[in-house]
């Protein structure tokens, strides 16, 4: 299954392989969202991007020499 996918204004395709059982189950909920099967691989490659776009930011920043606070759990004991 090749697609456009798009990078900006600029379109670039892209072949994706699928099991049988995968492309049964997009197509299904394509249908069922009134959705092409591209319209629903752009969606989950910008949703994927996003994620794992946010995911390495925010492991960068835990990495980096910078102060934050710790927080422990509050016991009887704690002042």
């Amino acid at each position: 299954m090749a697609l456009p996918v798009s990078v900006g204004d600029l379109m670039s395709e892209l072949t994706v392989t699928l099991s049988d059982e995968a492309r049964q189950r997009l197509e299904a909920l394509a249908a069922r969202m009134d959705l092409s099967l591209g319209d629903c691989l752009h969606q989950a490659i910008a949703e994927f991007v996003e994620s794992w776009e946010d995911h390495l930011r925010v492991v960068a920043a835990l990495q980096e020499d910078e102060i934050r606070p710790i927080l422990r759990p509050v016991t009887a004991d704690t002042p």
